[in-house]
């Protein structure tokens, strides 16, 4: 490497600050013409990794592979993992510790990596026991490789480098996939043991788009460095000449200019050239001088072409006729190709092609490595490719992949090529269908292949998904709609509806819902019955929700649901209570044993008529909190009928949070139990993050309340291992909120709410955003700063305070425990005022922040009973906020009988019964000092009370 030093100390610096932790991230970009030496910097970089202890991983990205799922990442650690293997005590290390935090789901990882798989000793070939089902596969993969790159850091004892070459060609899951590793991952996380850097070929089209989505400097926090390559200087490549002839550089000096007035610095042309003279004679090694001559007359004399893609051509003309047709056909298939799938074309075309490729790496031009071919550089596989015409590249990639498509039937049918490829991360069925897309419809010679070829598509799309990248799903699906006859929906319905429900998936999955809308009209008016709709009506209707459109989602999924004979418009009247002792009435019939060994759903209408049950749900328990006890009830009837599926456990918690929120907390504590039981039960984790979510409020009315905390750690594993993150959220969001409540250290809350911010922050959850930040202001008035909430401006929080009630409750609520804590007497009884407004039509379930809330609204009762001359009705607020503390108290002394006693001895105080409020005073503390070390620290709890008892003088 010549005159780079700089550019690789400037490396290297931004390497350490990111281990010493100077910085959140730091990334570092290397960007140039194509030939400048961008990759020999990266791996000169490495080396310096890999000698100071680090692990260094390394993919490349390639034009004519973009469809193969994440190709550059998945081949990056398949080949690290590959290494592993050879290192026995490293191998089970490895393979423990990503059991021990990945479990079941390092399965969905293993479909990516096939040398984790062995590994891990998995195999692939006979899914069974594995839940393929979950809210977003895409997120399920980030979380699972973010996981997987802190196990291979803390297994090696070592921070991990990822080097990606050519970034120009990426797809977009995988910068997502980079995007992931490189943001904040939920609380307590710290990436300074995870280090990127990529390279960008200069004027490539879409290489500006390809570093702006990756380079999300305002989301990642990150110090960002570009480091941009040139052409050499005269002195640098005198240099390189001299180094490489082991003469002098006074001797070099003259063919240096030569050289230099020849490629104007470009290194690629450089070596190339030299090369050339060598092979031509024109430079060669005296043995008679023992040193390398040149014919300076003669090279000064050559013509030579102005830029290397030019002169490349020329060399490879040069090339037997062999040669060159070998060449032209691997040019076809991108930068390299797996001896596997080479030998496999050589059956197929009936001839040879590696002893040509044999003479092409004696050439300089391949690279054999591996048990792959690989071109020495981009601009020698581009050189090869262009010396084709547009329709000459069409016909052969066509060719080509109809070649390699009965292949891709026994990959898929026994598993033999699949195992035969598995080490160089080639797929038949990728190759061939990319072949294929390449080529185009136009094409098709015969019509008979283009149902061929859409079918094709379909089981690389599904193939796709299954290693959780929607975007080249999207693209196999969408090339297969391409190559459809006119008439498809009448001569290949089954095949037109399957490309179509799985294209309209994937675009939801991407955020494409411009694209979901417009398949899912084809669909509404192609199809021939209701049923063959739903797929794609609960995309919609997904998507809906997703858009921050709620209760035009709601009435969606209540117009499919009526056309399924489900109606639940117009229950609502009957009354919660009603709806809950009637559902009370289904259960009470069945053991909870026998509700656990209920048969599984298999009604296709019936299982999709669940799904919708379980988004509106979660809907309707934020906006129609009336009627969503009716859809809890529904869900419960049809898995006791029908059988259960995934979302028969969302039923049950709901139902569980309902019951206990019309004060039977032990009987909804139980049904919260069997839903998390039922969740192992229905052989999926999908609901799993909601499950948890909600069951957990209920369950800290009965367990201590730091270890129901726990549960919300879970939850938040259970949601981003789905790919749920609005459940993931919600965990994060609640475990924050509570662990305040909980009496943990304000200065470790001020950290927890700087994390949660900045995870929701990173995925635009905006209503939980600000709800959090409404908590975090309190803790900043806590502590005594200055310092205000960042992210959400005054017009967001605005619209969802005219428009989001639960919000309108948090923000009032908070307002009123600040101006509380800080005895603003005014300000306290209008936003307590306000919040009581606000509160009686939020939600239908049980939280544990109503318990909270309850506390300190009791609180603030008897203090203004005792300041205003509306002394009566605020003394009776009170004294309904101490019952309901009493019974909370009643089913968890440990969390709730300290706060009970408080309210007790404030109403006494207001009674004017001195000895009775000493006496419950006294009994608050104790009670708060015997249950401690369950409930988190309460020495706030101890000050406020003895600080109220020392200035009335009860000590």
């Amino acid at each position: 490497m010549f005159g780079r030093k700089a550019e690789l100390s400037t490396i290297i610096d931004a390497y350490r600050r990111s281990l010493s932790g100077e910085c959140e991230n730091e990334v570092v970009t290397i960007s140039g013409q194509s030939g400048m030496g961008k990759s020999l910097l990266a791996f000169e970089f490495g080396k310096y990794v890999v000698s100071s202890g680090g692990i260094f991983i390394f993919g490349k990205f390639d034009q004519l592979q973009q469809g193969t799922p994440f190709s550059a990442l998945a081949s990056a650690f398949d080949q690290y993992c590959g290494m592993m293997m050879q290192n026995c005590e490293l191998r089970h290390k490895l393979a423990h510790q990503v059991n021990n935090v990945l479990g079941r789901d390092a399965y969905h990882l293993a479909k990516l990596i096939p040398n984790l798989a062995r590994i891990l000793g998995l195999d692939m070939m006979n899914p069974i026991n594995h839940d393929d089902d979950c809210i977003n596969a895409q997120r399920r993969l980030q979380y699972l490789l973010r996981r997987f790159v802190e196990v291979l850091s803390n297994t090696c004892a070592a921070p991990v480098v990822l080097f990606l070459d050519d970034l120009q060609w990426a797809d977009p899951s995988s910068i997502a996939a980079v995007n992931h590793l490189l943001l904040t991952e939920g609380p307590n996380a710290h990436n300074s043991r995870f280090f990127f850097f990529g390279c960008n070929r200069e004027g490539e089209s879409n290489s500006t788009q390809i570093w702006t989505s990756l380079c999300r400097s305002d989301l990642l926090n990150a110090k960002l460095t570009d480091i941009h390559l040139g052409f050499m200087d005269g002195h640098t490549l005198n240099t390189m000449v001299s180094a490489t002839l082991c003469l002098s550089p006074r001797l070099t000096r003259t063919l240096s200019s030569i050289i230099y007035r020849k490629t104007k610095g470009n290194p690629l042309f450089v070596s190339q050239l030299i090369r050339s003279w060598s092979k031509d004679g024109l430079l060669r090694l005296s043995t008679s001088r023992g040193r390398w001559e040149w014919d300076e007359e003669k090279i000064l004399c050559q013509k030579l072409p102005d830029d290397v893609a030019e002169f490349l051509t020329r060399s490879i003309e040069k090339l037997s006729e062999d040669v060159k047709s070998s060449l032209r056909i691997l040019s076809c298939f991108g930068a390299s190709l797996s001896i596997a799938v080479i030998e496999a074309l050589e059956r197929a075309l009936g001839r040879n092609l590696v002893d040509s490729l044999d003479v092409a790496v004696a050439e300089g031009l391949f690279d054999k490595k591996d048990d792959q071919y690989r071109f020495s550089h981009d601009r020698i596989q581009q050189a090869a490719y262009n010396m084709m015409n547009v329709l000459d590249r069409c016909e052969l990639h066509f060719a080509y992949g109809m070649v390699l498509a009965p292949l891709a039937a026994r990959e898929e049918r026994d598993g033999i090529l699949r195992l035969l490829t598995a080490a160089t991360g080639d797929s038949i069925l990728f190759t061939a269908a990319n072949q294929l897309n390449l080529a185009g419809p136009e094409a098709v010679r015969d019509d008979s292949q283009n149902s061929f070829v859409a079918d094709l598509n379909l089981r690389a799309g599904k193939k796709a998904m299954g290693m959780s990248d929607f975007e080249a799903a999207y693209s196999y699906f969408d090339n297969g709609i391409s190559f459809l006859r006119k008439n498809h929906w009448k001569e290949h319905y089954s095949l037109s509806l399957e490309l179509f429900n799985l294209a309209a998936k994937c675009a939801l999955t991407n955020g494409d819902f411009d694209s979901l809308n417009l398949l899912s009209e084809q669909v509404l008016r192609m199809t021939q019955s209701f049923e063959d709709t739903l797929y794609v009506r609960f995309y919609t209707m997904c998507a809906l929700a997703f858009s921050f459109k709620l209760p035009e989602s709601i009435e969606k999924g209540l117009d499919i649901l009526s056309e399924l004979g489900i109606e639940l418009r117009g229950c609502e009247s009957r009354g919660m209570e009603a709806c809950v002792q009637e559902t009370k009435d289904l259960l009470s019939a069945y053991t909870d044993d026998e509700i656990l060994n209920t048969r599984r759903m298999t009604d296709p209408t019936m299982i999709m008529a669940m799904k919708f049950l379980g988004k509106l749900e979660l809907g309707m328990t934020q906006i129609m909190p009336e009627t969503a006890p009716y859809v809890a009830h529904r869900i419960i009837q049809l898995s006791i009928d029908h059988g259960m599926s995934p979302v028969s456990p969302i039923g049950f918690v709901h139902f569980g949070s309902y019951v206990a929120k019309l004060g039977d907390i032990r009987g909804g504590y139980h049904y919260v139990k069997l839903a998390l039981s039922l969740l192992d039960k229905v052989g999926s984790r999908e609901s799993a993050g909601e499950v948890l979510c909600f069951g957990t409020h209920v369950i800290a009315y009965v367990e201590p309340l730091q270890a129901a905390l726990e549960y919300y750690k879970e939850g938040y594993a259970a949601a981003m291992s789905s790919g749920d993150t609005i459940q993931a959220a919600a965990n994060l969001v609640f475990s924050c909120a509570n662990s305040f409540f909980a009496g943990v250290n304000l200065q470790t809350m001020r950290e927890k709410y700087a994390e949660s911010i900045q995870f929701l922050e990173e995925r635009k959850l905006v209503i939980f955003k600000v709800q959090t930040q409404y908590r975090q202001q309190t803790v900043f008035k806590l502590v005594g700063t200055d310092e205000e909430p960042k992210y959400v401006s005054a017009e967001e929080q605005n619209i969802l305070l005219a428009t989001n009630n639960s919000v309108r409750a948090f923000y009032y609520f908070h307002g009123a425990y600040i101006s509380f804590m800080f005895r603003s007497h005014d300000d306290t009884k209008e936003n307590t005022e306000k919040y009581l407004t606000c509160v009686r039509n939020t939600w239908a379930n049980l939280f544990l922040a109503h318990s909270f809330h309850a506390f300190y609204v009791g609180l603030i009762s008897f203090w203004l009973a005792r300041k205003l001359k509306e002394e009566r009705q605020w003394h009776e607020m009170g004294n309904k906020y101490k019952l309901v503390l009493k019974k909370c108290a009643e089913s968890s002394q440990w969390t709730f009988e300290n706060k009970w006693y408080l309210l007790e001895a404030e109403e006494s105080f207001c009674n004017k019964d001195f000895e009775a409020a000493k006496a419950y005073y006294e009994k608050a503390i104790s009670s708060a000092r015997s249950h401690k070390g369950a409930i988190g620290k309460c020495n706030s709890l101890f000050q406020f009370v003895e600080g109220v008892m020392k200035f009335y003088d009860l000590r």
